[in-house]
């Protein structure tokens, strides 16, 4: 009976792990850049199921495996999906997306970290800073400074009104991301090779959306809504049983 009431209370917690999720990603269905995420479950107390078959004539009981039945399950992990977003025009000079895979460069206090949010504006000294105001960084790792009417190509060379290399804006490929927040993720950095063929290019005003599909996310919450409420009803009819079994069978002499 109590096997019954563990079970949907499990049942019920990765309903709220789904739904804070969910809940999340649809707040961020309007911010650049940002990444959806999805839990993934795991089974817990797993136990193996035999079939018992008495066989008196021959002084022996069969047992046979018949399968495994799991009594719970738990959140593994909850994995950022990566497919990009829409891209969006605005014709800002300072706004970048980038076009197929990769992460650009932005310092916060005094860290390097990893975005694909490329909504970027300049600073009173010309600083390409991002909404959260961190500076985008440039292959030497040094704050990129956007010169009065530059211009930005598809391989990231940043260049002034006439045509001098100011910096280059590279591209970093990550080895197990993980996100931080505002956008932002940490990772091990790899250095894409623009000059080397490949789909990767730079959009100068352009930015890329979030890849949050907002209808999808909202029928998966309805789905972990009803599926939370019907494992409420289920520890409800069991507490109710238990009500029964304490106070009237067990009253029975």
């Amino acid at each position: 009976m109590y096997r019954g009431v563990y079970t949907a209370a499990m049942g019920m917690l990765a309903d709220l792990t789904k739904i804070d999720t969910l809940s999340n990603n649809l707040a961020n269905v309007e911010t650049n850049g940002y990444k959806s995420d999805s839990p993934a479950f795991r089974t817990y107390l797993e136990r193996e199921i035999y079939r018992i078959k008495p066989e008196p004539e021959n002084r022996r009981v069969e047992v046979a495996k018949i399968g495994n039945v799991e009594q719970a399950i738990i959140v593994d992990e909850v994995r950022t999906l990566f497919t990009q977003g829409n891209i969006e025009q605005t014709n800002v000079q300072t706004h970048l997306a980038i076009s197929g895979d990769g992460f650009f460069a932005v310092q916060k206090d005094g860290r390097t970290f990893y975005t694909r949010n490329g909504e970027f504006v300049v600073d009173n000294e010309r600083r390409l800073v991002n909404t959260q105001g961190y500076y985008l960084l440039d292959s030497n790792g040094q704050i990129i400074r956007f010169p009065e009417n530059g211009s930005i190509d598809e391989k990231g060379n940043v260049r002034d009104v006439n045509g001098n290399l100011v910096a280059t804006i590279p591209i970093y490929s990550l080895q197990n991301p993980e996100k931080v927040g505002e956008t932002l993720f940490t990772g091990q950095p790899q250095v894409i090779d623009m000059n080397a063929p490949n789909d990767i290019r730079i959009l100068q005003g352009f930015v890329e959306k979030s890849n949050v599909n907002a209808v999808r996310e909202m029928v998966r919450m309805i789905e972990a809504h009803r599926h939370y409420d019907a494992t409420s009803k289920a520890i409800a009819v069991h507490d109710e049983l238990l009500n029964k079994l304490i106070n009237n069978v067990g009253a029975l002499r």
